[in-house]
């Protein structure tokens, strides 16, 4: 959770932060060195009087044993000597003064008879047995100020004080330098992708490639990012040029076949992060039950009900980003159906639940512009792919918000009504109170890339990609709108037949776990190898490379791998490439490679997948499929052939 506010830089971040951890630790520093000098000067002070008091009592023994008052307090008054001396009484057996020093300061009212040095109010009292030579009793009395002390404290503490500042100030001058320090590379990096998005194509020289650090990872996605862009666009201009000569049905096919290779190349940036984003929620999910378990078992007492309701949150929090990154994904293959079809999974879909989803997502751009209002009628289950309908639905809502100026919450409305027509479809109605839409905006509404919105705001594929999903469900998208009267758009979807999940189905039975083995993973992006290797570490041996060369000079020294998980597409020598190799060198080893792909954006790469087929992983990868997977081809139990293929 980020507990810094989201319009502070990086810098007055890591500023904030440094700040922070040092005022933490001049307070600290504050309460406890003071606190720890008075406790050591008490304890020095109490063995100063009790040693002083032995002596004493050692020197006055003759008196006592010869009842000599003079002898005494003759050596009572070297006690002058010492500043904070306040009193000394030496008493008989009885408990009658035999000589004192200054008896008028000592205690009026009675002293317990403990032995030793103990603190009473301002001083230090010390009282030790006396036994003569002669057999006669007695007790040495010494009292001591803790005046001189207590200054001397209040002196420590002001030290204390001055140095607690001085590490503030230094933790501030060491924040801002540290910020300066780690954040220019980064806004370098940052203002040359600004000017490169306004159209300044020359800004990319001034990218640092050299560095080794993030900035210089950075750095070269960013540059690797723009060879791809600058590929995909040449491409797109150049189909461009050729659709203009044809027909308006073979332009409208051919754009939608332009739309489908840049979704792929999109898809393959995006999947390699939301691959490792991925691998490591599902780590931390399959731990923190053990986490959790590992915590209460060190503390006695039963778990409190705040315990329990913040691991239930960390919980939450990481089951909802894990469900992020599945939209993520199946947002990425939307816009791919957009030119190819829905291929997407289908299943009975509950319509209220799906609308729910919608509404939470869509939430903070509706409420400042209009009332939310559902009129949820009873409705049969759609068959349907629930993540894809919901993209549907939140496209809808965020469009109707859009529609409808900030600022008016309380005078506007967007409605939400279900209800199952006469014909026996399920009808699904969105509608606003915003500024409707003209005749000729209606007649393009569902055109690729057409939109309203301001430039950088809308692609005009939003839509689009909502009528190709629902059309495939077998249903259609009704609009109705006019210009400053709001707009209602109607989803209709065919009923399904049979029940709708309920969230309730049996757990799944835990998979055994697979034999031990040697694995390699070949990817280009060290956080995926890095993500791999801490989800399958416990269970296998697990060797990570960057490059397919350094791979196979793993493999050639030996010993054998029995899994090879490999990246398709790295720069200097693909995971095609790499096969190849094997084939030729070391059969045995290719017949154990697996690929790992982001997605494929050229004919040679999709020419590939489609021949190697079953021995493809779709990246972001689900690691309970992979340990599957792994655990089937380890036991003998499946062929590459006969297993799942993870898309």
């Amino acid at each position: 959770m980020d507990l810094m506010p989201r319009h502070l830089s990086l810098r007055a971040r890591l500023i904030t932060l440094v700040v922070l951890f040092s005022t933490a630790f001049a307070l600290f520093f504050l309460l406890f060195f003071p606190a720890r000098m008075e406790e050591q000067a008490q304890h020095w002070m109490l063995d100063r009087a009790l040693g002083l008091t032995r002596l004493l009592a050692n020197a006055t023994e003759p008196a006592l044993d010869f009842g000599d008052p003079i002898y005494g307090r003759r050596h009572l008054e070297t006690l002058d000597s010492i500043p904070e001396a306040v009193f000394a009484l030496l008493l008989l057996e009885d408990g009658t003064p035999l000589s004192a020093w200054h008896p008028e300061r000592a205690p009026k009212e009675p002293l317990e008879a403990r032995q030793g040095a103990f603190i009473r109010g301002q001083e230090v009292l010390a009282r030790v047995q006396i036994q003569t030579r002669g057999g006669q009793q007695g007790t040495l009395l010494l009292g001591l100020s803790l005046a001189e002390l207590q200054r001397e404290s209040r002196r420590t503490q002001q030290l204390a004080a001055l140095i607690s500042a001085l590490i503030i100030g230094i933790g501030m001058l060491a924040a801002s330098a540290l910020g300066t320090l780690l954040v220019k590379p980064l806004n370098r990096v940052t203002r040359v992708a600004l000017r490169i998005s306004e159209g300044d194509l020359g800004a990319r020289g001034e990218l640092d490639l050299s560095r080794r650090d993030e900035t210089g990872t950075l750095a070269a996605a960013l540059s690797r990012m723009l060879d791809r862009l600058y590929e995909q666009r040449a491409l797109i201009e150049s189909q461009v040029r050729e659709l203009r000569s044809t027909q308006e049905q073979l332009i409208v096919a051919d754009r939608r076949t332009s739309v489908g290779t840049l979704a792929a190349g999109v898809a393959h940036e995006i999947n390699n992060p939301l691959a490792y984003v991925t691998a490591n929620l599902q780590f931390a999910l399959r731990e923190l039950p053990q986490l959790k378990r590992l915590a209460q078992q060190g503390t006695p007492d039963a778990p409190s009900t705040q315990e329990e309701e913040d691991w239930e949150e960390v919980l939450k929090a990481l089951s909802e980003a894990r469900e992020g990154c599945a939209r993520v994904q199946h947002i990425v293959q939307s816009l791919k159906s957009f030119s190819r079809g829905d291929d997407g999974k289908r299943e009975p879909t509950d319509l209220r639940h799906t609308l729910e989803t919608a509404i939470n997502m869509a939430g903070n751009e509706i409420r400042h512009r209009a009332r939310l209002v559902r009129d949820y009628q009873p409705v049969p289950p759609v068959e349907a792919n629930e993540v894809r309908l919901a993209q549907v639905f939140l496209n809808l809502l965020i469009n109707a918000a859009h529609a409808i100026e900030p600022g008016a919450a309380d005078r506007n409305e967007i409605r939400i009504s279900t209800q199952q027509g006469e014909d026996g479809r399920v009808r699904v109605a969105i509608t606003d109170t915003g500024s409707g839409m003209t005749p000729e905006v209606r007649g393009r509404l569902f055109t690729p890339f057409f939109t309203t919105k301001p430039v950088g705001v809308g692609t005009g594929l939003g839509l689009s990609v909502c009528q190709g999903i629902v059309t495939s469900l077998g249903g259609l998208i009704e609009v109705q709108s006019e210009p400053n009267e709001g707009s209602t758009f109607t989803v209709v979807l065919p009923p399904c037949t049979t029940a709708a999940r309920d969230g309730t189905d049996e757990p799944a039975a835990p998979a055994p776990r697979a034999k031990r083995a040697r694995i390699l993973v070949v990817d280009d992006e060290p956080l995926v190898g890095a993500a791999l290797r801490r989800a399958l570490g416990r269970e296998h041996e697990v060797v990570v490379t960057t490059g397919a060369r350094e791979a196979l000079a793993r493999v050639r020294q030996g010993p054998p791998f029995d899994v090879i998980l490999c990246d398709l597409m790295m720069p200097e020598m693909t995971g095609m490439e790499l096969y190849a190799e094997l084939q030729r060198t070391n059969p045995e080893q290719a017949r154990a490679v697996l690929f790992l792909s982001g997605g494929a954006f050229t004919e040679t790469t999709r020419a590939f997948l489609e021949q190697h087929q079953e021995r493809a992983l779709g990246k972001p990868i689900d690691m309970d499929i992979l340990r599957e997977r792994l655990r089937a081809l380890l036991e003998g139990h499946a062929s590459p052939s006969s297993l799942p293929v993870m898309s």
